[in-house]
């Protein structure tokens, strides 16, 4: 059984190596009836803060489906324990990173709920979107 403080100080660890900055938000999509461009419109902010972008694996694997044959590489956005959660129509995009500048003005979607409980913090499976 792991103790509180235990748990608030591999919390605050795994806090600062969180290199990334993250805003979580839902996207509204529209058409311009003149135009006839994609409007994107913001309609809620779920979460704007420090996150961890992470490739957990350097090989991507062979998968296959139905005879068609495709790879997969899993990846991870965590963020702080107390941060809310994020649902999984939202938008996450990279606004800053400390470490890999190429994150920055990528965007994800959750694939999946974070673990939660007795964790360092919330690790959410996501696909990159563009």
């Amino acid at each position: 059984m792991v103790s509180d403080s235990q748990l608030a100080q591999s919390r605050r660890k795994a806090e600062s190596r969180m290199t990334e900055t993250v805003t979580a938000r839902t996207i509204t999509e529209s058409v311009d009836p003149e135009t006839h461009a994609t409007i994107r419109t913001v309609t809620a902010t779920h979460y704007a803060g420090i996150a961890l972008v992470k490739y957990p694996t350097l090989t991507v694997s062979p998968q296959q489906s139905a005879g068609q044959q495709f790879t997969t590489a899993d990846r991870m956005i965590g963020i702080p324990v107390g941060a809310p959660i994020i649902p999984a129509d939202a938008e996450i995009r990279v606004d800053t990173s400390r470490v890999d500048t190429s994150l920055v003005g990528r965007t994800f979607r959750p694939t999946n709920s974070p673990q939660s409980g007795q964790v360092t913090s919330h690790r959410y499976p996501v696909e990159e979107i563009a």
